[in-house]
């Protein structure tokens, strides 16, 4: 009897393990890679049960989001207004039963060439100084142009070139002795994409 009982266990748990087993979740596109304006692809999900697909990106569209058993689902990625690459995970779920398993498209995608600055505006009193930039671009950039109230000047700008990432830019401004108030504007920009740029505008007193 107690032998009877041992077997019949052992049988229920490789049933148990074989059905655990059985139910799986994957698709045919396990990863993407995307440019910063987006796009769109089908995946095939494959289950033998039945799935969900969810994705906390807002920018992120999923057609069907549900569905029984192999399905093609939809994937619609907007535009990246981030300053950084995202990885973008697509979560699937399947159940089956009382079983339950999980898997997941991940989309990595670029961001746009960029350079900010988040104080573009410094004030300077009559006697001058140094107006300091705290400069930040994904590419190498530039100074393309150095102008007072419009018309091309000489300034002492430190650095004129620089990598991507972080950057202190400094820019000497002389004593105003003309008795009226003027403005600098110095011009930074991306050496591979020139279209993008930022000012750094200097203000002094009179």
């Amino acid at each position: 009897m107690k032998k009877t009982l041992i077997l019949a266990a052992c049988m229920m748990l490789l049933a148990a393990c074989s059905q655990d087993t059985s139910l799986s979740i994957s698709s045919d596109i396990a990863s993407y890679r995307f440019d910063a304006d987006g796009g769109a692809f089908d995946a095939i999900i494959f289950t033998n049960g039945s799935w969900t697909a969810s994705c906390e990106d807002e920018t992120v569209s999923l057609t069907p989001s549900s569905g029984d058993y192999t399905t093609p689902m939809h994937i619609v990625v907007g535009a990246n207004e981030e300053y950084y690459t995202k990885s973008i995970r697509i979560t699937l779920n399947t159940k089956l039963d009382n079983l339950s398993r999980s898997g997941k498209i991940v989309i990595t995608q670029d961001c746009r060439p960029f350079i900010f600055c988040q104080e573009s505006r410094v004030n300077l009193t009559a006697q001058g100084g140094k107006a300091r930039f705290s400069v930040n671009a994904n590419e190498s950039w530039k100074v393309t142009e150095i102008r007072c109230d419009g018309t091309p000047v000489e300034l002492a700008v430190d650095p004129l070139v620089h990598g991507p990432n972080l950057a202190e830019v400094t820019v000497g401004i002389p004593a105003n002795t003309t008795g009226r108030a003027r403005s600098y504007a110095v011009t930074l920009a991306l050496e591979a994409h020139p279209e993008c740029t930022i000012v750094l505008t200097v203000g002094q007193e009179a």
